[in-house]
């Protein structure tokens, strides 16, 4: 379990002493940032755009009236298929089409082709027939021969009447027409375009109700009403460096950046032990060491009343700041650190202004391996005043640590692994601060962990959106 100190009073917290590991938030905030960019990402994609506009469509009057048509398009050539299928199996048809086929309209359609009911006809149609006695005689014959009395029996047969004028019907030569119409390819055309345009719309609504069924869009309507991305959201990534090979020169100073800006060289404070060469104590690479170790080495300290003065030092360290290329005014500032741990030297993640006052320690390491110091210091000069927090219980050296500060115009909080140290709210900053990384000795020298170095892997700022 963790101590924190305000001042002379101690508190104690036993979050301090279950922090969660490096590794566990950075691959937390992988995980979450790779949901979140395959979030927005298909927010963006073709995929859900042509999902939306299906969506449109289908509940469109475009959609509504193309399938209606469709429909009645169906619906119309299908029912002239039932239609003709019905009147061929009716009654009234069948009896028809049997009586055509008989043998007894086949036998009276012949004789009528006959030479006897040709001259029968003939007879009866000559004008002379009155006036002579063998026309007479001749009608009389053939009319008394079976033939003829079958024929004319036939002729008065209800059956028969029946039959010639529904052959003579317009429903009869409609269902002929009918029958052309459905062997026809306009009739088979429409019937596939009505089927083929209808399974097509179906298949639209299909694929319609499979993707808003679907997990992906489940995943994403769940997130898309959730608010598991505020955080992310709510933060835009103003300034930072991954300390992946070069050190970038445009970003950082390796000197105070009042020494750049006055002399343009590095000088060390008079209380330091360690003299912070131009960069010659960086060891880049994947991270970024600070380097703090014994060696004889010629420098320039800034000793009052007489200003910078040239200076023999028995130790060397380094620094690095933005104060020429970022400064901040409220948001977050977070940085993953390994404190290499030597007693003498005292590792530092600060925030300054140009004057000496405002300064934030967002981790100030010194004494102690386990107790850390986040404090700040503000009003002027003469008449400064401190906020001070301490923790112990947490050995800094055994890994990375993400240190952050969190700044709004109220208040001040710290933060270790994403878990809350220390808050203020006296004397917050109103100004815009840069960030400083340092190693020094101020107290009494001591070789034994020599060199140490305080590790950097990664620096970002941020901007509340």
């Amino acid at each position: 379990m963790a101590n924190i100190a305000f001042g002379s009073k101690y508190f104690i917290f036993s979050k301090f002493s279950s922090i969660p590991k490096t590794s566990k938030i950075e691959q937390d905030r992988a995980n979450l940032q790779k949901e979140y960019d395959d979030f927005m990402a298909f927010g963006e994609s073709s995929e859900l755009n042509d999902f939306k506009e299906l969506g449109v469509y289908l509940e469109s009057k475009e959609y509504i009236h193309a399938v209606n048509k469709l429909q009645d398009q169906k619906k119309a050539e299908e029912g002239r298929i039932n239609n003709y299928a019905s009147q061929v199996k009716s009654k009234k048809f069948k009896n028809h089409f049997k009586f055509k086929s008989s043998a007894k309209l086949k036998e009276h359609l012949t004789f009528a082709d006959s030479k006897d009911y040709q001259r029968y006809i003939e007879l009866k149609n000559s004008k002379a027939l009155k006036s002579d006695e063998n026309l007479q005689k001749e009608l009389s014959n053939l009319e008394k021969s079976g033939g003829i009395k079958r024929f004319l029996k036939f002729e008065n047969n209800p059956k028969y009447k029946e039959y010639k004028t529904f052959e003579d019907s317009k429903e009869l030569a409609d269902h002929f027409k009918l029958g052309e119409y459905l062997k026809s390819p306009e009739h088979t055309e429409l019937l596939k375009e009505s089927n083929d345009k209808l399974l097509a719309e179906n298949d639209k609504k299909k694929k319609f109700e499979e993707f808003k069924n679907s997990k992906k869009y489940k995943w994403f309507t769940e997130l898309q009403n959730s608010n598991k991305f505020d955080q992310l959201k709510s933060w835009e990534v103003v300034f930072e460096d991954d300390f992946n090979g070069k050190l970038d020169q445009e970003k950082w100073l390796t000197r105070y950046f009042w020494g750049d800006k006055l002399f343009n060289g590095p000088y060390a404070l008079e209380h330091d032990k360690a003299f912070p060469t131009d960069g010659k104590n960086l060891e880049t690479g994947n991270t970024l060491k600070i380097v703090t170790k014994r060696e004889k080495v010629e420098g320039t300290i800034w000793k009052l009343p007489f200003g910078f003065v040239p200076q023999t030092f028995d130790y060397s360290t380094g620094m690095i700041n933005s104060g020429k290329s970022h400064r901040q005014l409220y948001g977050k500032v977070e940085a993953k650190i390994k404190i290499n741990y030597a007693k003498a030297v005292n590792y530092n993640f600060w925030m300054a202004s140009d004057k000496m006052l405002p300064h934030i320690d967002i981790l100030k390491l010194q004494q102690k391996k386990s107790k850390a110091e986040l404090s700040h210091h503000y009003g002027n000069a003469k008449d400064a005043q401190h906020t001070k927090a301490e923790f112990s219980g947490l050995d800094l050296d055994q890994d990375f640590f993400i240190y952050t500060l969190e700044w709004t115009k109220d208040k001040l909080t710290w933060k270790i692994n994403d878990v809350v140290v220390n808050e203020q709210t006296k004397g917050v900053p109103q100004e815009p601060l840069f960030i400083t990384f340092s190693c020094g000795i101020t107290g009494k020298p001591n070789d034994a962990g020599l060199p140490a170095s305080m590790e950097i892997d990664w620096v970002r700022c941020y901007k509340k959106v």
